[in-house]
């Protein structure tokens, strides 16, 4: 009978798959300064981050593990200077989507690819600047890049194109869990997972 308490193991896991999920998008996330990246940018996170966060699933396939993993990732991004507003997505988000797929026992593609739709939504906490203290935020990025650059984001984030962010955000979710379903599927099927 497997323990539903974190042991070691799992934590060194959690560790070890946060780690190389934070090296992934880091790259994209400082590729986000251009604004149509950004625009796109919990999309692109959702695809490439896939593999690390399912097979960290895989691994533990215990509740917390995933949680963890998000929490810190969020707290590492507020220590680094994302806006305060990351937290309100990157506590309660990781949480919900571990409740998900706990529900299907980790162990049922439904349940998994739900919650890691649910655990990609996390990023958009960045983006919320943009739609509740707009003003200030633009004003505090114009001083960093300029009258241009504002211009530009002005007219990406709107509340129009904000559906735009949920769902290719959710697009690039399913994308990185058929990826990881392929490029892992036997160590998949070893865990249980089905």
């Amino acid at each position: 009978m497997q323990q539903d308490k974190l042991e070691i193991k799992d934590l060194i896991n959690i560790g070890l798959f946060t780690a190389i999920f934070f090296v992934l998008i880091t790259p994209v996330g400082i590729a986000g300064i251009v604004p149509i990246i950004m625009f796109f940018l919990p999309a692109l996170i959702a695809l490439i981050g896939s593999v690390p966060i399912m097979l960290l699933v895989a691994k533990t396939q215990k509740f917390g593990a995933l949680s963890l993993c998000g929490i810190i990732v969020s707290l590492v991004l507020f220590i680094m200077g994302h806006p305060g507003f990351a937290l309100i997505t990157g506590i309660p988000l990781p949480i919900l989507a571990d409740l998900i797929m706990k529900i299907g026992k980790y162990q049922h593609w439904l349940s998994l690819s739900l919650g890691y739709i649910v655990f990609s939504f996390w990023s958009l906490g960045s983006l919320l600047p943009f739609y509740f203290t707009r003003q200030s935020y633009f004003s505090y990025l114009q001083e960093k890049r300029g009258s241009d650059y504002i211009y530009v984001l002005e007219k990406l984030f709107t509340l129009q194109t904000l559906p735009i962010i949920v769902i290719s955000c959710a697009i690039g979710a399913l994308l990185g869990i058929l990826i990881a379903k392929l490029l892992f599927k036997k160590h998949f099927v070893r865990a249980g997972i089905v």
